[in-house]
């Protein structure tokens, strides 16, 4: 069960101004999240369905709880990368056709994917989610060092609620659908599989659409940060895979610090914008609701 109490929240943040490359002005690093970003309204509600297949068969109280707090979690997440992907699509980036794309594609996951696997992908998921969530706050990754402040408050909101709920489906996953290893492990690699295949494409056509391509200095330079030996998503190598140790539980990562930090700030006035500012020790540019 959750280590902490989940709270839904309901946020905005003004995405109108955000400048095309918001990761301190590099391209790739920026177009990875947004890669990511512009996938997560449909993935979300592809999670959500997935776990209440199993809900009415959970017999935990505080589970069936965290049920509910998960799910509403997860579709205000939903809400709020659909606004900013209207900022892309002004960019001219072709969200309607990536959105139709990964539903057609969850569409036939749902059709020929037994419902238990499923989960177990969404648990696999949501396993990746909550390291990255981890990872954005960690001194050595600082990822969002140099963000636009409206897009370093947005997704650590949306990583700090990740580790919130980041046993909920596994556990849902272990209780109430009966799963076990060999099948958790394997649906790892298959989402692994599936960011790489459905994202990948995504990240390379907005490089394109800017230009990036035709500055490979540049591109090998952010795919350095990104997968270098040193890089953002190498750093998190030791967390994600620690997925395939037997008898692992999410929780076994505990909080940590700079999440509780976050928790903390934002519990005391209610605003992501000043908790990401506090976070990162600087002055806060603007409130969200």
């Amino acid at each position: 069960m959750s280590a902490i109490s989940i709270q839904p929240r309901k946020v905005d943040f003004d995405v109108s101004s955000v400048p095309r490359h918001w990761n301190g002005g590099d391209p790739v690093v920026t177009r990875f999240f947004d890669a990511l970003s512009v996938h997560f309204p449909e993935g979300e509600r592809f999670f959500i369905q997935s776990v209440r297949h199993f809900q009415d068969q959970v017999t935990d109280q505080r589970l069936r709880e965290d049920i509910r707090h998960f799910i509403r979690q997860e579709g205000q997440h939903g809400i709020v990368h659909d606004r900013f992907n209207d900022v892309m699509e002004a960019q001219g980036i072709d969200v309607d056709q990536i959105t139709r794309n990964l539903r057609r594609f969850i569409r036939t996951t749902q059709k020929y994917m037994p419902e238990k696997y499923q989960l177990a992908m969404t648990a696999a998921f949501e396993h990746f989610t909550a390291t990255l969530g981890e990872a954005m706050l960690k001194d050595e990754t600082d990822m969002f060092r140099d963000a636009d402040p409206v897009m370093r408050a947005m997704f650590l909101w949306h990583g700090v609620e990740e580790v919130e709920h980041k046993a909920v489906a596994y556990d849902v996953y272990r209780t109430a659908a009966g799963g076990g290893y060999l099948t958790r492990a394997s649906a790892l690699v298959v989402a692994m599989l599936m960011v790489h295949l459905v994202v990948g494409p995504v990240f390379v056509n907005m490089l394109r659409l800017d230009g990036a391509m035709r500055r490979p200095t540049v591109v090998l330079r952010g795919l350095n940060r990104l997968y270098g030996r040193r890089g953002i998503l190498t750093r998190m190598l030791p967390e994600f895979v620690a997925w395939f140790r037997p008898g692992f539980h999410p929780w076994q990562t505990g909080m940590p610090e700079k999440v509780a930090a976050w928790l903390k700030e934002y519990g005391e006035h209610g605003e992501p914008m000043r908790a990401s500012a506090a976070v990162y020790e600087t002055e806060p540019v603007s409130e969200a609701a």
